[in-house]
């Protein structure tokens, strides 16, 4: 079958266009590569349809990481069909695939490889993001640079293919695709980027494994997923690799056979990468069934018994609610969560019960947390700030923290009610003790029973389901919803830490700011992988859901600044409105004269102090709340004259809840671009956009929202 006339001399250059012709046919698909594909590629291709139809008759089946899995099927049924299709044009015509036949199946499998490739390396990418930081939403970035990326090869190579006819021709192998068999240049070229996808897999994928199993520890709740993924993953990985390992090694005998050694017996190099090549998509097919996602569909389907079919429609409606359960991805990440979140609520409390003599100096910590030295010393600067007749702080009490090592031994020494419940291993550090007590104590907050473990569990059973909120941080509401845990970036806790002391006494001389109060900043620690979050004050006051009308959150921009335009929601407490609609709905806020100056006068001050803190991008939170049930509970707010809480002129038993929010973003490059590119999208250099200078931003929101909701 090999002979010396099948002989490819990539090196020789052929003036005759005869000569050209003939040398093209060596290249040609052997018999027994033509019928490799024949018997082959129809299997692989009715699986993939198979596993196809599932995705489309059930979109469930999407669910992270199964839109990865779909891609892989549609490219490796792609690739049966080009397979197919070549060796039956090679059968029929007895010629090597050229002209338009040739330039649809070379663009397919161009489009095809990079996709495919691309997918299973976000196969590896997609399970890391969602384990390395549970409350984090890492996942749709990911999915947002699969598909654009994505998008993006299919319409480069389709734009090579308009321009340049040349670049897709027959490869050594015998199918079409992007190849410059004439131009060792490229063919080199080509030849290193195969190589570097195929190293890229593959450290992609040990990197996985291993860092896989130092992130998810062997705790009796989250061991059987762990290893069921695991097991599932590797098989997957290790086929993919092995068969790509030997995918370049015969490619690589095959391009330096062509250039250097011309040996016949090398010519079955060729029909091992075709051989290895369709197995490889038919393997992983196979196993994608297995998918735990997968196999409850398969086997459903796989019955013609009538009784057992009576048994497995009487298990339709379990398998319906349990669906997320084969999921083992899905299913880990909660579980992951939750232990996260118990995690967190004990290292809070632990750290409460702390003496105050045990603080450190966070600075002799062994901890980095990637600031920026160039930035402003960390005890802010107190000369800005006005009316400051009280300084109940001193400097070195913002780099004091304390400390508590959390493992499964300690939790259960403090709450031995709690022995059925795990915590991760992980370092719990709370930032300025002695500050933030000042606050909880004058405030009279009881933070121990707030975030107890077991009054939560219910709460953290809830908070495993999908995250609300824009800017994707994570919100936990503590049983009795007095409290908030919010999850912070790090420049959101430099910025804290540098501006804390500022913070700190401009509150204690100002009880009347309307700052939404801070009670607590942690970082929790775990395998190197840092969680930073504050405990803040729900402004609702842990009031029923229902009895809040609507929320608003306002900044005094028009820009982008309505909800009711865009949603068809009749019931306003579910939406969070904005700007323009707070004027369409609302006009003001209806409260008495003496008020609306009270409240003028401190946000007015407010915002003074945080423009000369440099920040910006803060919101007016205005909650209409309905107390005419809860009068008792209400009272023993009002009793210490909160300033949050206000009633309305308009409705009897109708109050305001007011506060500042989201007062920890910095002005910055990254602020500037969003500004700017916002107008140059919008073609208007007036847009009065979100994001502004400070003293802009606090220009702009004492002038159009301040003085224009409380007009004096």
């Amino acid at each position: 079958m090999y002979d010396e006339s099948d002989l490819y001399d990539c090196k020789r250059q052929t003036n005759s266009k005869e000569q050209e012709e003939i040398n093209y046919q060596k290249l040609k698909l052997f018999p027994i590569d033509c019928w490799i594909f024949v018997l082959l590629s129809p299997v692989t291709f009715i699986i993939s349809i198979r596993i196809i139809y599932e995705f489309l008759k059930d979109f469930r089946l999407f669910g992270g990481p199964g839109d990865i899995i779909f891609v892989i099927t549609v490219t490796n049924g792609i690739q049966s069909i080009v397979q197919f299709s070549t060796a039956l044009y090679v059968i029929i015509e007895d010629l090597a695939p050229e002209n338009l036949f040739c330039y649809i199946t070379g663009i397919a499998t161009s489009i095809v490889f990079v996709i495919s490739n691309l997918n299973i390396f976000m196969f590896a990418a997609y399970p890391l993001a969602l384990v390395y930081n549970t409350l984090e939403q890492t996942i749709k970035f990911i999915r947002i640079f699969n598909y654009s990326f994505t998008a993006l090869i299919i319409i480069l190579v389709i734009l090579e293919f308009i321009f340049d006819n040349g670049i897709i021709s027959i490869s050594l192998n015998g199918m079409c695709a992007i190849s410059a068999t004439h131009q060792p240049v490229w063919d080199y070229i080509i030849a290193i980027i195969y190589l570097l996808v195929f190293l890229l897999f593959a450290t992609m994928s040990l990197i996985f494994v291993f860092t896989f199993k130092r992130l998810v520890p062997k705790m009796s709740s989250i061991r059987q997923l762990r290893g069921q993924y695991l097991r599932y993953y590797q098989k997957f990985i290790t086929f993919s690799l092995v068969m790509k390992f030997l995918l370049g090694i015969f490619s690589a005998t095959n391009l330096l056979n062509c250039y250097i050694f011309l040996k016949t017996y090398l010519l079955p190099s060729a029909t091992c990468q075709n051989i290895t090549q369709a197995l490889c998509i038919l393997g992983q097919v196979i196993i994608i069934t297995k998918d735990p996602l997968l196999i409850p569909k398969f086997n459903k389907s796989q019955t013609s018994d009538p009784q057992l079919d009576q048994n497995q429609n009487n298990d339709t409606k379990d398998f319906e609610i349990s669906l997320q359960q084969f999921n083992l991805l899905e299913q880990l990440q909660k579980e992951m969560k939750k232990t996260q979140v118990i995690s967190m609520l004990a290292g809070i409390q632990i750290l409460k019960k702390q003496k105050q003599e045990q603080v450190v100096f966070y600075k002799d910590l062994e901890i980095n947390d990637d600031q920026d030295e160039s930035d402003e010393s960390s005890q802010g600067d107190l000369s800005e700030l006005v009316d400051v007749t009280l300084q109940p702080f001193i400097p070195e009490e913002v780099d004091e923290c304390m400390v508590v090592n959390l493992d499964n031994d300690l939790f259960k020494s403090y709450f031995k009610e709690s022995q059925n419940i795990q915590v991760f291993q992980m370092r719990c550090i709370l930032y300025a003790p002695k500050i933030f007590n000042y606050f909880v104590t004058l405030d009279n907050i009881d933070i121990e029973d707030s975030f107890d473990v077991q009054k939560n569990l219910m709460k953290i059973e809830q908070s495993t389901g999908p995250d609300g909120g824009k800017s994707g941080e994570y919100f936990f509401f503590s049983h009795n919803n007095q409290l908030i845990i919010k999850t912070m970036r790090q420049s959101e806790v430099n910025t804290y830490k540098k501006n804390l002391l500022s913070f700190a006494t401009y509150q204690a001389n100002n009880p009347q700011s309307l700052l939404n109060k801070i009670y607590g900043m942690y970082t929790f620690e775990k395998s190197k992988v840092k969680v930073h979050f504050l405990i803040m004050k729900n402004l609702s006051l842990g009031i029923p859901r229902n009895q809040i009308l609507r929320t608003y959150d306002l900044k005094g921009s028009q820009y982008d600044r309505e909800v009711l335009a865009k949603k068809t929601e009749s019931d306003l407490s579910k939406l969070t409105l904005k700007d323009l609609d707070f004027f369409k709905i609302e006009q003001q806020i209806w409260v008495d004269q003496s008020i609306t100056l009270k409240l003028n006068q401190n946000l007015s001050k407010d915002s003074d102090f945080l423009e000369k803190q440099q920040l910006i991008d803060y919101s007016l939170l205005i909650m209409i709340i309905d107390w005419k049930d809860q009068q008792q509970l209400l009272q023993k707010y009002l009793d210490g004259q909160q300033i949050n809480i206000n009633p309305s002129i308009k409705e009897q038993g109708i109050y305001y809840h007011i506060g500042i929010i989201d007062y920890l973003q910095k002005w910055n490059v990254n602020k500037s671009l969003e500004r700017n590119t916002k107008k140059i999208i919008k073609m208007n250099l007036q847009l009065d956009t979100s994001a502004q200078e400070p003293k802009r931003y606090s220009k702009r929101f004492k002038e159009k929202l301040i003085n224009r909701i409380l007009p004096i």
